[in-house]
């Protein structure tokens, strides 16, 4: 409440006086020269000049008056000014008070001499006295307050009339209240204010109760405030005074029967203060309803004026009545502080989001909570609670980080227990199971929970070691899982890939008793089926197809679930192999046709095979009529190339050799880059030998020997050609041939196989230069060398790694121009890239098309589908990107993660349309497929779209998902959250956005994603 500085309107008025006094001084003069000059011409009455000062004073005309007082005393000074007047003459002695008085009025210099002159020569005359008291108002009303106090202590010492002498003291009181001597204005103000007749006592009550409240006299105050509370001038101020004294003195009960009828009765803007403390009587008493209109008043009528305390209370008092949207509203506010208030609304804040199901706006709560120490414990719980929440939210990483750190600053918190706990659950959830597995097998006491947890986390890390390759580590992982078996369904499923692991590791005989194991459970348990398929392949491997058979036939006929379709359909093929195998070939022709109907991603393998059982048991037309099927039917197959061999070869089989001599010819024509060419060239030279055809024989024996030197068909080739020469009555051209052969493929030497081999090892030692000089003198020493390929691409490699990236692919290209080398694949797969990397789509996908026609086997096959497709991404032509990754999706996984990456590039590609519908389906299925990389990538894309369409909300709970999903992909995960920043600016949520970009920044791994959220903060908080 504000000091006022003197009672209400007195400086206006004596602002206005002195201003009409100017104006009227200046009239009075002009109109007393006028005077003056008139009466000069008549005779003067002796008293007129005093008379008319007189009138002229009562006017307010004082320099006129001072004039005409001036004049009437001029004959009555004996030898002029100096002279004594004789105070016997009562006019005489007023004229000159009034010569005083009007002189200070008016500013006349010496005024001040004048007066004190008058006072010592008249000290007994009554006029002495109110000359002091009117000496003193003068300066009262100019708030010279230090000369006002010197005349008006005479004033009142001299004495005068009570009502004279009650406004003299209030004067003094307020003087004395004006120069913060208070001690001397309250008992002036105390006996004023108790004066009936006193117009002052109002605001002498007023202002006593001011001084009693300041003193903490607050009993005395409330007495004074309540003196005066229906007066119209202090009604509206009153009630603050008094609700507050009654506050001071803890009179709480006094409080609320004063306030809440008032409020009751006026609740406006006057009002304030009283509504405020009436808030703050029901706040510490708990009543925190009652509470709340009161601080809503308070603050809505203050607004930004309103404390920060003040509000965290109010929202203090939201919260406890389970308020917690408008808890939020107006604690939000206060969190982003750096006070003791803004700790406290941090974490309350944080309490609040958590109730009304928002755990990431709590998440940046308590850390800022946690942030500030102004009071430890708050500071404890809120640490505490946000390692708890990250691991709510499946952030298991952070969590570990959290908790660990949480037990280390705070060794003897209330929570030790609790976070020791939590500890082996964090680990859990960010899949550090090493890390967990460790943790647990350190404690003391495992409680069953623990245990539970543990079964769990060996269990998982026996699934990672599978998946890696590490099938030891992986057996000895799911035998710990097994020594607890808590959960009946993971000890199962421990047992299955405790087979699986030995299985992968070719150790049949071990695996095969424990499928057999569960294999008995029968029913419709999924590993018991599962089981039956491991038998088949461990059998099958073992090449026992007899015992193979039925566990396939079994697993089939059960059909498994849907997510088994691909294994359903492998099992078909492999039980049609088996069939195949024992030669039962009608029931391999049936299961096959069966695999061929269920679309089988190998359907094209089925198909081939069923043309070579075809040829196998002599029904020749069918076969060829099959082998015809899959080179319509599957242009892109590698059995393509096989087929048009095998074709050829059944004429060749029944002697129909010029009919074979088209087939192979077809073959080596159509398809010159094919790794069948040595082996079909040898056939059509054998059976141009048989048609005595010798020069197309010797010729087709020769471009093997030429051409093919290290193929498997070069012995033969040459066994070929001495005996056609021989039939050809030329054996003396052998002799050449032999030469010439020898001098294309000559033996290794030890010096040639030592110099290539430290070549290799300078490579690997990861010094590329000196290995580029290594492979380049090699190549010149021996240029026929069978290893030039090799040196070839080696070289290209080690300029591929020293960023050389136009020498790296002018070696490639030389082994893919030769297209011989078993390095070809290779080649043709880096030079793919580095196109890609220097934008050359074009011969980036021509490289993929030659990988794809010499793929050995069907991973290479569908690994140059992938690059392949990605290409046509960036190219961009989207439909051939959409059509390879189709056939690849509908593949299944040969290749680790290919369905799912091609099912990402199908949601991509249809994202990159603006087709929101088919790119969310599309995503939906690739996170469907595993929770991977690319699972991870259409994670954030869902939440991408959610964005452009402007739907924030959903877009940050998609994006949330991460946590729980796909909390190992640092990369997406951070550009997942930074989009949920994105999504808070767009909410403007500017705090949480902040907190969101903090938490990346401290915590991302990934050097990209820190930089970016350094980016995106930087900018936020540029716009502040």
């Amino acid at each position: 409440m504000p000091y006022s500085t003197t009672q209400t309107g007195h400086y206006q008025f004596s602002s206005m006086v002195f201003n009409r006094l100017l104006f009227t001084l200046t009239l009075g003069l002009l109109a007393t020269l006028s005077a003056s000059a008139q009466r000069t011409q008549s005779n003067v009455e002796p008293d007129y000049h005093y008379r008319n000062g007189l009138e002229l004073f009562e006017k307010a005309n004082y320099a006129a008056a001072r004039y005409e007082f001036r004049q009437y005393m001029e004959p009555r000074r004996g030898d002029g000014a100096k002279s004594l007047l004789n105070t016997s003459d009562q006019n005489a002695v007023e004229a000159e008070y009034y010569i005083a008085l009007t002189s200070l009025y008016i500013d006349e210099p010496g005024a001040e001499l004048l007066v004190d002159r008058f006072v010592k020569n008249n000290s007994q005359h009554p006029k002495a006295g109110q000359l002091y008291g009117d000496l003193g108002t003068y300066y009262y009303n100019r708030q010279d307050y230090t000369k006002a106090i010197d005349f008006l202590e005479k004033a009142v010492r001299q004495g005068g009339s009570s009502t004279q002498q009650s406004g003299y003291k209030y004067q003094l009181a307020l003087s004395y209240y004006n120069t913060q001597n208070l001690q001397k204005a309250l008992p002036l103000l105390n006996e004023i204010k108790v004066d009936p007749n006193s117009t002052d006592a109002p605001a002498a009550s007023y202002y006593a109760g001011t001084i009693n409240f300041r003193n903490k006299n607050f009993n005395e105050a409330v007495a004074d405030f309540r003196r005066i509370e229906n007066n119209p001038t202090y009604q509206n101020q009153v009630p603050n005074w008094i609700a507050q004294s009654l506050y001071r003195q803890r009179r709480y009960d006094d409080l609320l029967a004063y306030t809440e009828p008032l409020l009751k009765r006026n609740n406006g803007a006057g009002m304030n203060e009283v509504a405020l403390f009436t808030a703050e009587v029901f706040y510490q008493q708990n009543q925190f309803a009652r509470a709340i209109p009161y601080y809503k008043s308070y603050v809505n009528t203050a607004g930004a004026k309103a404390p920060g305390a003040v509000k965290f209370r109010y929202g203090q008092s939201l919260f406890r009545t389970g308020a917690y949207n408008d808890a939020i509203a107006q604690l939000k506010t206060l969190a982003g502080g750096k006070d003791t208030t803004a700790q406290y609304a941090a974490y309350t804040l944080g309490v609040s989001y958590l109730q009304t199901q928002n755990p990431t706006y709590a998440l940046n709560a308590f850390d800022q909570a946690g942030r500030l120490s102004f009071n430890r414990e708050i500071q404890e719980e809120a640490r505490f609670n946000h390692a708890k929440l990250q691991l709510d939210q499946n952030n298991g990483a952070d969590a570990v980080k959290e908790l660990t750190a949480f037990l280390k600053q705070y060794p003897d918190s209330k929570f030790e227990n609790e976070a020791n706990e939590l500890v082996g659950e964090a680990y859990f959830a960010s899949n550090n199971y090493p890390a967990a597995i460790a943790y647990i097998e350190g404690l003391k006491r495992r409680t069953p929970k623990i245990n539970a947890t543990y079964q769990r986390l060996t269990y998982n890390q026996g699934i990672n070691d599978f998946n890696a390759e590490r099938y030891q580590q992986a057996v000895a992982n799911f035998d710990k899982s097994l020594k607890y078996p808590v959960e009946n369904s993971l000890q199962q499923a421990a047992q299955f890939w405790k087979a699986e692991s030995y299985s992968a590791g070719k150790q049949y005989d071990t695996a095969i008793p424990l499928y057999a194991s569960i294999s008995k459970a029968g029913g419709a348990d999924s590993y018991a089926t599962k089981s039956l398929y491991g038998l088949g392949y461990a059998y099958f491997n073992k090449k026992d197809y007899t015992r193979a058979l039925p566990y396939f036939r079994d697993f089939v006929s059960r059909g498994g679930d849907a997510d088994d379709r691909v294994q359903v359909q492998d099992a078909t093929i492999r039980l049609a192999d088996t069939y195949f195998a024992t030669k039962q070939y009608e029931n391999a022709l049936r299961s096959y046709d069966q695999a061929i109907a269920q679309n089988a991603p190998d359907k094209d393998y089925a198909s081939y095979q069923k043309a070579l059982i075809l040829s196998y048991v002599g029904r020749d037309a069918e076969a060829k009529a099959q082998f015809d099927q899959v080179q319509r039917q599957y242009p892109n197959s590698r059995f393509v190339d096989e087929s048009l061999f095998q074709k050829a070869n059944v004429d060749f089989e029944k002697g129909s050799y010029q009919v074979a001599i088209q087939g192979f010819t077809k073959l080596i024509q159509d398809k010159p880059n094919s790794a069948l060419i040595p082996a079909a060239l040898l056939k059509r030279a054998i059976a141009y030998g048989n048609l005595q055809q010798y020069d197309p024989a010797v010729a087709d024996y020769k471009r093997i020997l030429d051409n093919y030197g290290e193929s498997d068909q070069a012995q033969s080739a040459l066994l070929g050609i001495q005996n056609t020469l021989n039939d050809a009555g030329r054996p003396e051209e052998f002799s050449q041939v032999l030469g010439q052969y020898k001098k294309g493929n000559p033996g290794s030497t030890d010096v040639e196989r030592v110099q290539f081999e430290n070549a290799r090892n300078i490579y690997a030692s990861g010094k590329y230069e000196q290995a580029i000089q290594s492979f380049l003198n090699f190549m010149q020493e021996y240029p026929a060398s069978p290893n030039t390929n090799q040196a070839r691409y080696y070289v290209a490699e080690s300029y591929r790694q020293t960023n050389d990236v136009a020498n790296a692919l002018r070696y490639y290209n030389l082994v893919i121009a030769d297209n011989k080398s078993d390095y070809l694949v290779r080649a043709a797969t880096r030079a793919a890239e580095l196109e890609v990397k220097q934008k050359n789509y074009g011969r980036a996908v021509r490289n993929y098309q030659l990988i794809q026609s010499r793929a050995g086997s069907k991973a290479e096959q569908v690994t140059a589908q992938l690059g392949l497709m990605d290409t046509y991404f960036v190219y961009p032509k989207l439909d051939s990107a959409a059509i390879v990754a189709r056939e690849i999706a509908a593949g299944g996984n040969v290749v680790p993660g290919a369905q799912n990456r091609a099912q990402l590039m199908l949601g991509k590609v249809a994202l990159s349309r603006n087709d929101y519908k088919t790119a969310q389906a599309d995503f939906d299925k690739t996170i469907a497929l595993a929770k991977d990389i690319y699972g991870a990538e259409a994670q954030y894309y869902l939440g991408e779209i959610l964005y452009r369409q402007k739907k924030y909300k959903e877009s940050v709970s998609t994006l949330l998902k991460f946590n729980e999903q796909f909390s190992d992909f640092e990369y997406w995960k951070g550009k997942a959250f930074i989009l949920v920043s994105d999504n808070n600016v767009a909410l403007d949520e500017p705090a949480q956005a902040k907190a969101v970009l903090n938490s990346i920044i401290e915590n991302s791994s990934d050097e990209t994603i820190v930089t970016e959220a350094k980016q995106k903060l930087a900018t936020l908080e540029s716009k502040n």
